[in-house]
């Protein structure tokens, strides 16, 4: 990797994120209107490293979403209503500043999809006369991912932007993912020189590291997504360095205790293969390498997390009575409660799509913020309210899952409309990864296909699409991959010696 302009731009990101935090905290303190002035500062600051250098603006914007809980930990600065604020911001900065570089998509299946997915929402929001205080900001925090997935699209950033981005959050996730392994080694030290913040929990026979965030899961959510770059780069440059590193990194996602990250990293490897495959590109030796660095994951985990696997699958398997029990006409809440959170929202949702054919409950209703915000009758209508995670005085097992919510809220319409789009940009996305181009933008095209895979898989447990900083991150990886500069270039670009510089 060209190393100079990668640290400029982390120079510039840094700089940028730490004068906006520092102004965020005296803004805030001067002004006294907490979380709305800081963010407002932070976004200003933002803004305008994004207006001379777009690449490493949105870079800033992804690190303090990243951050965000992090920094009100550390600093005390209150930033959640940063992403809100920064996306109309920054459209209409680009709008304004960049115009010359904005390519608008062609109008597609994609497109066809979230229509029919956002007419689905509203239809079933009015016919259900939802309160405008719950579904006006539902509705914001449903479609803000897609509006920034739309605004990276129409930047169309170039290759050497799509390396300097690349290269900034590479060197963020593994300085983080070492800081989880000295937690992991010595959680004493690692509080101690990073003020880390707390959480206890211990799984099989270790306990998790959460590193520099307030929860284990957004670690062992950035350790998969980094460890799949590297693969892709190991794949496509013949990089063993990068081998190694994701092995480590993928170690940091086993650490976390979380059990999908694990599984989306073997699942998205298994179509990484598949792609390669049918390209042509395949190397029996790299891959084989690859399948074997994740087998010594898998067998270093069985000791360690065996016991809580084998458990887990208890927990999710619903006795048969209380999955009748959901579709009852007036369901008997001591059914419900043997269930699970996840699968009483799963079964729960089913139900809704039935009774409320074919548009569901509306936004803010049933599995998402608002509905936790404002407890949604509908918890109560299907004998929710006595789930565990799901009660009305702490409904902290709500936001658990995604397509339960899509399918809750805006019914059959609504999610075959979002299984249209989805469909569309992974069909997208599988061929980015298969495309002549330069090889930094065939590393990230397949490193993006590998990520939609796990971000698939992530969303049956989490609403990875609608929820802040995954939504921003993935989106901005399919975003970048589809429209990176640098795909059409000629077979004598991938020479023995270019990936080396890649």
């Amino acid at each position: 990797m060209k190393t100079r302009p990668v640290i400029q731009s982390l120079a510039m990101v840094l700089a940028a994120s730490s004068v906006a935090v520092g102004a965020a905290a005296l803004g805030g303190w001067l002004f006294g209107d907490g979380p709305i002035a800081s963010s407002a500062i932070a976004v200003a600051v933002i803004t305008l490293l994004f207006a001379w250098r777009p690449a490493e603006g949105l870079a800033a914007f992804g690190l303090l979403v990243l951050l965000d809980g992090t920094v009100a930990h550390w600093f005390g600065t209150d930033l959640q209503y940063l992403d809100e604020m920064a996306i109309p911001t920054l459209i209409l900065a680009a709008a304004v500043l960049h115009r010359s570089r904005i390519r608008l998509p062609r109008p597609g299946l994609r497109e066809a999809g979230l229509g029919l997915l956002l007419i689905a929402a509203v239809a079933s929001t009015l016919i259900n006369a939802v309160p405008p205080d719950v579904w006006l900001p539902g509705l914001a925090l449903l479609v803000k991912g897609f509006v920034f997935f739309y605004l990276v699209t129409s930047l169309r950033f170039g290759e050497d932007e799509l390396r300097r981005i690349s290269g900034v959050f590479l060197i963020v996730g593994l300085v983080i993912t070492a800081i989880g392994w000295i937690q992991f080694i010595d959680p004493s030290l690692a509080r101690g020189l990073f003020n880390l913040p707390n959480f206890e929990q211990q799984r099989g026979e270790i306990t998790v590291v959460n590193s520099v965030f307030t929860h284990p899961a957004l670690y062992g959510w950035l350790t998969a997504v980094v460890s799949l770059f590297l693969y892709a780069r190991f794949a496509i440059a013949r990089s063993w360095p990068a081998l190694v590193l994701a092995i480590a990194v993928n170690a940091g996602t086993l650490i976390s205790g979380r059990r999908t990250p694990v599984i989306s990293v073997a699942a998205a490897l298994v179509v990484g293969f598949a792609r390669q495959v049918i390209s042509g590109r395949v190397t029996a030796r790299i891959w084989a390498a690859v399948a074997v660095g994740v087998l010594m994951i898998g067998l270093v985990s069985v000791p360690l997390l065996g016991e809580f696997y084998l458990t887990t699958l208890d927990r999710y398997v619903a006795p048969r009575a209380a999955v009748r029990e959901a579709f009852e006409e007036e369901p008997e809440a001591w059914r419900l409660k043997q269930m699970q959170p996840r699968v009483a929202l799963y079964v729960s949702s089913l139900a809704i799509g039935r009774d409320y054919f074919p548009l569901g409950t509306g936004i803010g209703r049933f599995g998402s913020h608002m509905s936790r915000e404002v407890y949604s009758p509908v918890y109560k209508e299907y004998g929710l309210q006595r789930v565990s995670g799901l009660r009305e005085r702490k409904p902290i097992a709500v936001t658990d899952t995604f397509w339960p919510m899509i399918l809750g809220e805006t019914g059959v319409l609504g999610l075959a409309g979002l299984l249209l789009f989805v469909g569309a940009l992974g069909r997208d996305l599988w061929r980015a990864a298969g495309r002549e181009a330069r090889p930094m933008v065939r590393i990230f095209s397949l490193g993006a296909l590998l990520v939609f895979v796990e971000t698939i898989v992530r969303s049956s447990t989490s609403a990875v699409f609608v929820a802040p900083p995954v939504a921003y991150f993935v989106f901005g990886i399919f975003a970048l991959a589809l429209t990176a500069e640098g795909a059409d270039a000629p077979a004598a670009a991938d020479s023995p010696m270019e990936p080396a510089s890649a």
